[in-house]
């Protein structure tokens, strides 16, 4: 709340400009160059051309600091192609451009040329979803002591809880491979398309890390971060584990993720 008139009627003016620039920036509406002089040669119109060129180069650099590896596969003028168009579709709304390309794989997968091959969206979200896993909040890790310390009546009722950090990657292409290859500035491997099941997450010492999953192991995460209890996890595995070995495989899995740090606690209440 202002605290006099004056004050507030400079705050609504304010507001005003910063909202006709920014309908400048985004589509083009010149009622802001009214209140925009000419400075020596640089006419009004020249000097919101040179911000209007600085902005749109702000929100590139943004774009090709998140997607390097993105970059370097699609070359200098299909990147440039691509952030250009998608500033003219998803313009920056929000003061932070924290998570201003947010939307960039599902533009890449509905936008072509870019659409016409798959691939390009799923290393989008890779990088994106890095992006997400270093960001995650703190959160303590679970123990194997704090595991063993859980009476064995409340065992089928409870409940895993994943760190914040983790997060399951299921993609139609090997567009892990191809950033590994990218990376590491060796040549990538040719699309190639079939199941492919990736763990990420943030370990001790804050570093992100990512490791293929399947088997016993992808059903019990699958289940196991869709909030199923240990019951309901034992069950799951017996699509592909011997009812008798079920509970041993799921002991052994769960000491696995807590050496990895993959879980933050349990709810013994299920």
């Amino acid at each position: 709340m202002c605290r006099g008139r004056g004050l507030c009627a400079v705050s609504e003016l304010l507001r005003t400009r910063q909202r006709q620039l920014m309908a400048f920036l985004l589509q083009g509406d010149e009622a802001i160059s009214e209140y925009i002089c000419d400075q020596g040669a640089a006419s009004k119109s020249i000097r919101l051309g040179i911000y209007a060129n600085a902005y749109r180069k702000r929100l590139q650099e943004t774009l090709e600091s998140d997607h390097p590896v993105l970059g370097s596969y699609l070359g200098d003028d299909l990147f440039e192609e691509m952030t250009l168009g998608y500033i003219d579709k998803h313009p920056s709304r929000r003061p932070s451009l924290r998570d201003f390309g947010e939307r960039l794989p599902d533009y890449l997968r509905t936008t072509g040329p870019f659409s016409h091959h798959p691939l390009i969206a799923e290393l989008a979200q890779f990088e994106r979803l890095l992006m997400t896993v270093f960001d995650a909040a703190d959160a303590e890790h679970l123990s194997v002591e704090a595991l063993q310390r859980l009476p064995a009546d409340a065992w089928p009722r409870m409940c895993l809880r994943f760190h914040p950090s983790v997060r399951l990657l299921h993609s139609h292409w090997n567009c892990v491979q191809v950033w590994q290859a990218l990376r590491a500035d060796s040549e990538p491997p040719p699309p190639c398309e079939g199941h492919f099941h990736w763990l990420l997450w943030r370990n001790r010492e804050r570093l992100t890390e990512f490791t293929s999953v399947a088997g016993a192991e992808l059903v019990a995460l699958r289940t196991g971060l869709g909030g199923a209890d240990f019951s309901q996890l034992c069950e799951a595995l017996l699509e592909i584990v011997p009812a008798e070995q079920a509970a041993a495989v799921l002991v052994q899995l769960l000491q696995d993720w807590i050496q990895r740090g993959w879980l933050g606690g349990i709810d013994g209440n299920g």
